[in-house]
């Protein structure tokens, strides 16, 4: 019998054991080891440990290896061999760990006393392979009932199981595949899968694929397609998948697809583009004309005191002061156009229409909008907005 070493590491991951239990098996059908892998449960219903652990307990293993490491057999040769397997296949660490729980693959294979009252036989202790696979499945894959339902729970949402395979269907297919063989040796009930299937194939990013499985869907949904199990709807997305990646047209963008990226690159190229000429917060000034924040117009920015003419004079033209202005106070009395300020201010206009369509209802508003001006007026000593020119 072939001992050596299986190139499988076997760490925490239930995946990966479930790979290290398959080849268990492929090796003990190979060279005749079947046999004490065959172990019977409290009901005496015979179980493969490779994949119905969940069903035995450490007493059923135990007592199944003391038929044969009491006798100088295949079986025990077998054992020993199975036992020189796994300590080969494992990790250090994981090795490490394994021989802190010695005595829970440890067998007492002394022979039974010959006669019932006969005081029994010096106990005899050996290491056996059945034994140790089993405590390490129960190492590896922890057997509680949070177990079972973390399963259950990733098989119902398989669109994130299509995340995680980033809408390899082929990988999709292995993991789902690997959380229906981890219930299943526990004996936990798998939930149904059809239609989790087609939701998790909906989420993968191929368009072409979506909509083939769509119609699939409806297909099954109104009788037209049978599908036998979940096996069937898996088998079917797989053979796709295959075609399409063989075409080379897996994962292709569509022309609708291709259209958005070119115009998000065409934006995101904008964005990083530096500007030709540099911004500015402030409007420039005319041309021919002096800045409208100029020390020439300052004065006009300042409201005149209580009992100050509301009238003046300057460079020889007549101006007015008119308090619906928020920033220039004072203006020219009739403007370049000929129209006279008084009848034909605009600010004031806006100032009535507003003060009617409010008036009666907002008292507190007028008392707000005297602080702003205070604010403003005050504002003026130390920051000159923009003024506006009505000379222009």
């Amino acid at each position: 019998m072939d001992a050596a070493q299986i190139q499988t590491i076997v760490e925490a991951a239930v995946a990966a054991a479930l790979h290290f239990l398959r080849q268990i098996w492929q090796r003990a059908e190979s060279f005749g080891w079947v046999s004490i892998l065959l172990v019977a449960d409290a009901n005496g219903t015979v179980r493969n440990i490779t994949n119905q652990h969940g069903c035995l307990t450490k007493s059923n293993v135990r007592n199944h290896a003391v038929t044969y490491l009491r006798q100088q057999g295949r079986k025990h040769q077998a054992s020993v061999c199975l036992r020189k397997l796994i300590m080969g296949s494992i990790t250090s660490r994981m090795a490490d760990r394994l021989i802190t729980r010695r005595i829970d693959y440890t067998v007492n294979a002394a022979p039974a006393a010959a006669q019932p009252d006969a005081a029994p036989p010096a106990p005899i202790m050996k290491e056996d392979g059945t034994c140790m696979l089993f405590q390490l499945i129960r190492m590896v894959s922890v057997e509680t009932m949070t177990t079972i339902a973390i399963i259950t729970k990733k098989l119902n949402n398989l669109e994130h199981i299509m995340e995680t395979a980033k809408s390899n269907v082929e990988l999709f297919n292995t993991m789902v595949e690997d959380l229906i063989t981890q219930l299943q040796a526990r004996s936990a009930q798998v939930p149904p899968m059809i239609a989790n299937l087609f939701d998790g194939y909906a989420n993968c990013t191929d368009s072409a694929f979506v909509k083939y499985m769509e119609t699939k869907r409806d297909s099954y949904e109104d009788g037209t397609l049978l599908l036998d199990n979940h096996g069937s709807i898996m088998i079917i997305a797989l053979e796709k998948y295959k075609i399409m990646v063989d075409r080379k047209i897996w994962l292709r963008k569509s022309e609708e697809q291709m259209e958005i990226m070119t115009l998000k690159a065409e934006v995101t190229k904008l964005r990083g583009k530096p500007n030709s000429k540099p911004t500015s917060s402030k409007k420039p000034p005319s041309k021919g004309k002096k800045g409208k924040d100029d020390d020439k117009f300052a004065w006009k920015l300042v409201s005149p005191k209580e009992g100050d003419p509301q009238q003046k004079t300057v460079n020889g033209k007549k101006y007015i002061y008119c308090p619906y202005h928020q920033t220039t106070k004072w203006v020219l009395e009739v403007n370049n156009k000929g129209v006279v300020h008084r009848t034909g201010c605009e600010k004031m206009k806006e100032a009535l229409t507003s003060n009617k369509a409010t008036e009666g209802t907002d008292d507190k508003t007028s008392e707000a909008a005297a602080l702003t001006n205070a604010i403003e007026d005050a504002g003026t000593n130390t920051l000159l907005p923009i003024i506006e020119d009505e000379e222009l």
